[in-house]
């Protein structure tokens, strides 16, 4: 499974690379903008901390101009995913888009019915909103689940990236659906790696060898 950060934040992602196994990282317009910078400096940042993908997203609403945006994206660096949502016009455009040259993320995912049709339109990644589901008392992990069936029995090469993922447990059950990527904020990736038995774990391991030990360090000297 492909990890991504979804966050514009470039220090903090500097700080989650020193630590998480991380593919690359995911932004949308609502991202961007909290980082108070212009886009394209900001992506060349991106780019430096992203090792797989930098998936960025589309402003336009309009088949022609998200075109457009598309190509100009995917000229700055074929590192670059492009991010559509899926209405009927980002699907227009995704089908008539080059997506063998042009990598695109179909976004903004709520039914198996946009992902088949996104799939279809030639989309290397399906995103869909699984705690925005949740919110409407729908099942987002169910959603990726049947997405998912919805993949191999039509023998797609779309990968879908699980998105909008509130709390550690969705993690979990969202890496046992089979999704080949998954994008988490710097905050959930955080709580979803830490566990107190951990903490206590190595808190032991060093008393223990204090109590033994001069120093703690490998070549110390027994008391």
């Amino acid at each position: 499974m492909e990890l991504y950060v979804d966050s514009a934040n470039v220090e903090i992602i500097k700080e989650l690379n020193q630590w998480l196994p991380l593919d690359g990282v995911t932004v949308n317009p609502s991202i961007v903008a909290a980082e108070d910078k212009e886009l394209f400096p900001l992506l060349d940042e991106l780019l430096k901390l992203s090792k797989k993908h930098l998936h960025v997203q589309v402003l336009s609403e309009k088949k022609e101009e998200i075109i457009k945006e598309a190509e100009k994206l995917h000229s700055i660096s074929e590192k670059i995913v492009v991010k559509i949502p899926v209405s009927q016009q980002g699907l227009a455009a995704i089908k008539e888009l080059d997506t063998e040259k042009i990598k695109i993320t179909a976004t903004a995912i709520f039914t198996v019915t946009q992902a088949f049709s996104a799939a279809k339109a030639g989309a290397a990644y399906l995103a869909p909103y699984v705690s925005r589901l949740d919110r409407i008392e729908q099942s987002g992990v169910k959603m990726v689940r049947e997405m998912q069936e919805m993949v191999e029995l039509n023998d797609f090469s779309a990968k879908i990236i699980t998105a909008s993922i509130k709390n550690a447990n969705q993690v979990k059950e969202l890496i046992r659906t089979g999704a080949q990527a998954m994008t988490l904020s710097p905050e959930i990736l955080i709580q979803s790696h830490q566990h107190p038995l951990t903490d206590q774990a190595v808190e032991m391991f060093r008393d223990d060898w204090i109590n033994k030990f001069k120093n703690y360090n490998l070549d110390s000297k027994l008391k």
